[in-house]
């Protein structure tokens, strides 16, 4: 394996959402409804996390930070560049929302660019078209799993938890990844996901309120 490769995707949570998102079962990614809203998320959460941006009464401004280090993906770069251009400051939902349909193949993108999956396209029966997506490398998806599980362990200690694997069980909890956290693990997690939730800022809260409302206005 590469190794820069290993350590971009384990940095980038935008990525490591995408693969949590996808099933080796059925080759494709599950629970897409609010993919794209998730991976901004991540994307935003990277940034924060970075410095690259912070919270002004609610709103996302991007700062000027000299010697940062590069945003961590393509898509955290392109949300930096439309933050900074922005006549006006946005709430976070704004962003974790705008251009979410954009979001999937952004990062999807990136990671075939990078080898980690491959894209396939064929017939079945030579008249159906078929998209599958094959993972390159596997054990990048059982490390997000394993992350994520390890996270929401009702017994360890919340400080001891690294702060993107509590960022990555709670983004995909309240993005409703449910390809890997399914109605029994979500009611079993809602309480630890609060205490994770505490110290991770604005963006879960954000993200939250982006996949409520479109629950509450089906077609938004």
């Amino acid at each position: 394996m590469n190794v820069s490769l290993e350590v971009d995707v384990n940095v980038s949570l935008a990525r490591r959402v995408f693969l949590l998102a996808y099933s080796p079962e059925r080759q494709r990614l599950l629970s897409r409804s609010n993919l794209g809203a998730t991976l901004q998320a991540a994307a935003l959460y990277d940034l924060y996390e970075q410095g690259l941006i912070r919270d002004d009464a609610g709103r996302v401004t991007a700062t000027a930070h000299r010697g940062a280090a590069a945003p961590h993906c393509d898509l955290a770069a392109d949300l930096l560049a439309r933050i900074t251009a922005s006549e006006r400051a946005h709430r976070w939902r704004h962003w974790v929302k705008k251009g979410d349909r954009q979001a999937t193949g952004r990062v999807g993108a990136g990671l075939e660019r990078e080898r980690v999956i491959k894209c396939e396209s064929h017939r079945l029966l030579g008249i159906v078209p078929v998209r599958r997506m094959r993972l390159r490398q596997p054990q990048l998806r059982t490390a997000a799993t394993r992350a994520m599980w390890d996270a929401l362990k009702p017994g360890r200690p919340v400080a001891r938890v690294p702060a993107a694997d509590a960022a990555l069980a709670a983004l995909a909890y309240e993005g409703e990844l449910r390809v890997v956290l399914g109605g029994r693990e979500r009611r079993a997690a809602k309480g630890r996901i609060r205490e994770l939730e505490a110290d991770l800022g604005p963006v879960p809260e954000a993200l939250r309120k982006v996949v409520r409302d479109r629950k509450s206005t089906p077609g938004a």
